[in-house]
């Protein structure tokens, strides 16, 4: 062959070559993302209280979580035991350490969410003037700014010579961590429907630490909406639980209060915000105070009953237009509260109303529950609409819920009963007990509510809903503490 007859053979067996290279191969097709689960029962509705010693030997296991969330997942009790999940091989010993409880602990007197078997209350008129109604000295604890029972708040405990009892969580290894279901938790609530299609249906959202994942309760549990979290969140860090489309009333009086024998918790308010009902009374620093719910109030704000004026708001956890939010530079959400400081020499007394709307029957008040709120505990709330309401029962903890307004209300506690629901102007409220003594146990503030249907009273299907923020976000949200007598 002639050496330009190779060349040119050559070459063409390049471009041939080439040709054959150059064919782009079919187009990989990417796995499609599976939606999130989906389901209807509430999984905390049958969910009964840990003894005493279980529930102390939690609050030491929360605190190890609060203290490494990046680390530790949302701890929880199972069967008898606590569960410590960590999302870190190497934590894992030091999340299974000993929890060392106190010796000779006794039963605290958290009373019960039933008063029917307990002294009676009182009328206010057969209360002398000056009970309740702290005439020395602040004590120590009033004294203490949010900061100071914070920083007490994240001391170790210690255990005394002769430690009797102890407690073994269980390690479990997760893939989710304090901080990031809470990062989702958050967001749910509040992400535009433009970012995540369907978020509108969203009610609530809360952290499910038995399954490392976060419930988000919706009206809509379409494949393409769970697609859509899955997406954005992991298909095993969400799952829908679909509820009725309903709004919560974050607005929900006892009448007629007045300064003479102090005010007391459970009465009618009336502020620039609208007409609420105030929980309990506070000290701090040497002045007299209540709290009440944040939504129901504006900073610097006055407040007054029907008869007279009481004082102004000098701190709150909320934004009438967005909901909860940050208090003081604190980094936790302390859901829907207002400190108001009493005007002048007007004091307040440490008693709440109880019963009907209008009546004038009082308990004293003897402290805070000896714990945070837990699944299935039982509670009374009293508002000055709906009047003391017995019978409902915790099923879910630390919830973000979206009410009717548009507002946020975060790390709220939601409970559940039949028969008659909270009403508009029973927001800010008292949440609580009643002890052997009969005197009141506080829980916390009562926000909003929700369920009933038209006429307000829960059935089988439909049961009332009810939140409140636990007393010790005010606690440890603001200066002082509850006035107790």
């Amino acid at each position: 062959m002639p050496p330009t007859l190779f060349r040119r053979a050559a070459l063409a067996g390049c471009l041939l070559t080439a040709t054959l290279v150059a064919v782009p191969s079919p187009a990989v097709q990417a796995e499609p993302v599976p939606p999130v689960p989906v389901i209807t029962e509430d999984p905390y509705a049958q969910v009964t209280p840990p003894d005493y010693k279980l529930s102390h030997a939690f609050k030491e296991a929360e605190r190890r979580a609060a203290e490494k969330p990046d680390v530790y997942g949302p701890p929880y009790i199972s069967y008898g035991t606590i569960v410590a999940p960590v999302t870190a091989a190497e934590a894992q010993a030091e999340a299974g350490a000993l929890i060392a409880l106190p010796p000779q602990m006794t039963p605290p007197e958290d009373g019960t969410g039933d008063p029917s078997n307990v002294p009676p209350p009182e009328e206010k008129e057969s209360v002398p003037p000056e009970a309740g109604i702290a005439a020395q000295a602040p004590a120590p604890e009033e004294q203490l700014s949010a900061a100071d029972k914070s920083a007490r708040q994240s001391l170790a405990p210690t255990a005394d010579a002769g430690e009797t009892w102890t407690v073994q969580p269980k390690v479990k290894l997760v893939k989710y961590s304090v901080n990031r279901l809470n990062a989702i938790k958050d967001e749910i609530v509040a992400i535009s429907p433009g970012v995540l299609p369907g978020v509108e249906k969203v009610s609530a959202a809360l952290i499910q630490a038995e399954q490392n994942r976060v419930i988000v309760e919706s009206s809509d549990a379409s494949e393409a909406f769970r697609v859509a979290l899955a997406t954005r969140y992991g298909a095993d860090a969400v799952v829908v639980r679909q509820v009725p489309d309903e709004g919560f009333d974050g607005a929900q009086a006892r009448w007629n209060d007045t300064s003479v024998g102090g005010f007391y918790g459970g009465a009618r308010i009336s502020t620039s915000v609208g007409s609420c009902t105030n929980a309990f009374s506070w000290r701090y620093s040497g002045y007299q105070a209540m709290i009440t719910a944040g939504h129901c109030t504006s900073l610097n704000g006055s407040v007054s009953t029907l008869s007279e004026y009481q004082g102004s708001v000098v701190k709150d956890t909320w934004n009438n237009s967005t909901g909860t939010v940050y208090i003081d530079g604190q980094s936790t959400y302390r859901g829907d509260l207002s400190l108001i400081r009493l005007s002048g020499s007007k004091k307040s007394a440490a008693r709440i109303y109880v019963g009907n709307s209008t009546s004038g029957s009082s308990r004293a008040v003897a402290g805070m529950w000896s714990r945070r709120p837990g699944y299935g505990d039982q509670y009374c709330t009293g508002g000055s609409t709906a009047g003391e309401l017995c019978g409902w029962k915790v099923n879910a903890l630390k919830i973000n819920v979206r009410y009717s307004g548009g507002q946020y209300a975060r790390n709220m506690t939601r409970g559940y009963k039949q028969g008659q629901c909270t009403r508009g102007g029973d927001s800010g409220g008292p949440v609580y007990t009643v002890n052997s003594a009969g005197k009141v146990v506080a829980k916390g503030v009562h926000s909003g509510g929700g369920g009933g249907g038209s006429d307000g009273w829960g059935g089988a299907l439909d049961p009332c809903r009810e939140y409140f923020t636990d007393v010790y976000e005010a606690y440890y949200g603001f200066p002082g503490v509850i006035a107790t007598s």
